[in-house]
């Protein structure tokens, strides 16, 4: 990836992690069993992982325009 696309995955993964992270029960914040299941159960997850395919998308659009 470039250094743009490379920043734009940087800023979806940070602010999915703030969300999620404030949305986290306080009795997960120590049980890393408990902590990952509820993470992995969790939307935020779904949309992190649509956000990257949405990122290697325009990327590839990006990188097809450059090239003619």
């Amino acid at each position: 990836m470039e250094t743009l696309e490379l920043l734009f995955a940087s800023l979806v993964r940070e602010t999915a992690v703030s969300i999620r992270d404030h949305h986290v029960p306080f009795a997960l914040k120590n049980n890393e069993t408990g902590y990952f299941a509820w993470m992995d159960s969790h939307p935020i997850s779904g949309y992190v992982q649509e956000a990257y395919r949405e990122i290697e998308e325009t990327a590839l659009q990006i990188r097809a325009i450059r090239a003619g």
